[in-house]
């Protein structure tokens, strides 16, 4: 009865995390197509005279992007589940070097790519907190603090996420209200390069506070 019980109620407390990871399954099946022309079509007209010339950055940027997201996705069930285990360890190697390349590749545009300075600002720093956030992760597994090493790698998710956001966010300021190829379009993407890592990083600390909270109080309780 007791195992019954139990059962029932880690399967309600895993409820809400199955749905925030479906809810990132479509946002990211949306980001994909939206961007597969870059690897179904490797031309000039794929890739615009925008990109063209810096190819193998956005290359670099978007295939580590892919890795870290999707290996991303099962390694927070893993972890948050307490699923520790070969994979695990294997997926979080893997999505350090798909950080690690996504990064490259996203310094290398940040430092290239024409337009106003605070956006290529905006871009930078996402990079440098997505170097950071999955650094700490990693220096906190390898000392065994586990605690610390889940709040980092759910700060490092909610930046490499980032690249989904600011797309969708853009897709829909540019769908309600129409803007033209502008100065205001600019200023736009200008506070999307920030917004898009920065608002969800506030958004994702007091959570991740509030669930170590609640942690402590049932340690205390017990």
């Amino acid at each position: 009865m007791n195992a019954t019980a139990s059962a029932a109620r880690a399967r309600e407390s895993h409820l809400p995390l199955a749905l925030v990871l479906a809810a990132l399954v479509l946002a990211l099946l949306w980001f994909a197509i939206q961007k597969i022309h870059y690897l179904t079509d490797y031309s000039l007209r794929s890739y615009s005279d925008y990109y063209w010339p810096r190819r193998g950055g956005l290359i670099a940027h978007l295939a580590g992007g892919a890795i870290a997201i999707t290996t991303g996705l099962v390694q927070i069930w893993l972890g948050l589940t307490h699923r520790v285990s070969t994979l695990h360890r294997v997926l979080g190697r893997i999505y350090a070097g798909g950080v690690l390349l996504g990064s490259a590749g996203g310094f290398y545009l940040a430092l290239t790519v024409p337009g106003p300075l605070p956006y290529a600002a905006g871009l930078f720093m996402l990079c440098v907190a997505w170097v950071l956030t999955t650094g700490m992760a990693l220096y906190a597994i390898s000392t065994r603090r586990i605690v610390q090493h889940r709040e980092w790698m759910l700060r490092s998710y909610t930046v490499t996420f980032a690249f989904v956001t600011y797309r969708l966010a853009s897709y829909w300021l540019r769908r309600w209200w129409h803007v033209p190829d502008s100065d205001l379009a600019d200023g736009i993407d200008t506070l999307l390069a920030w917004a898009c890592w920065a608002v969800p990083l506030l958004v994702a600390e007091p959570l991740i506070q509030l669930r170590a909270m609640r942690g402590q109080r049932r340690a205390a309780v017990r």
